[in-house]
């Protein structure tokens, strides 16, 4: 991730250059960048001779579900990975609106943000060592949210801020 809260500062273009290098010598094979605005993500990708496979963002519904970036990565063609998305957004979860989705489909509310993330694009990240909570976390693969209930979630947003 960036060491500034706006902007690249010349270590981070460094230490990208030092990623890439890794990645052109084979040593690894996919690269990504942790907790960028929109701005540093442009910039990284325009100065970039090879571009991050991923970005992986803290994620929280009071700033939109990081829509902005993620609308970024969609255009070209980067993997979004959101993390905390439970843990960074209690006022969310706590919602009435989560709620009655959830009841609706009989899951958990924390499904239904899980769900939520992959109806949007993102790749989920879960920080669990609970294997019950990692059972929970993956049965989100045989229901979907509909058109409705995601606008309701992303709406939440508006509402925690």
């Amino acid at each position: 991730g960036p060491t500034l809260r706006s902007g690249l500062a010349p270590a981070d273009l460094e230490a990208w250059r030092a990623i890439e290098a890794l990645r052109q010598s084979g040593r690894v094979r996919l690269i990504g960048v942790s907790n960028v605005t929109l701005e540093q993500l442009e910039s990284l990708c325009r100065r970039a001779r090879v571009r991050p496979h991923f970005v992986q963002n803290r994620c929280y519904a009071e700033r939109g579900w990081d829509r902005e970036v993620r609308g970024f990565c969609a255009a070209n063609g980067l993997i979004y990975q959101g993390f905390s998305l439970l843990t960074a957004n209690r006022k969310a979860i706590a919602s009435a609106e989560l709620a009655r989705i959830a009841e609706r489909h009989g899951r958990a509310v924390g499904q239904i943000v899980f769900r939520f993330a992959l109806e949007v694009g993102m790749s989920p990240l879960t920080g669990t060592t609970d294997a019950s909570h990692m059972s929970a976390d993956l049965e989100v693969f045989d229901f979907r949210l509909d058109p409705e209930e995601v606008a309701t979630i992303e709406r939440i947003a508006l509402k925690t801020a």
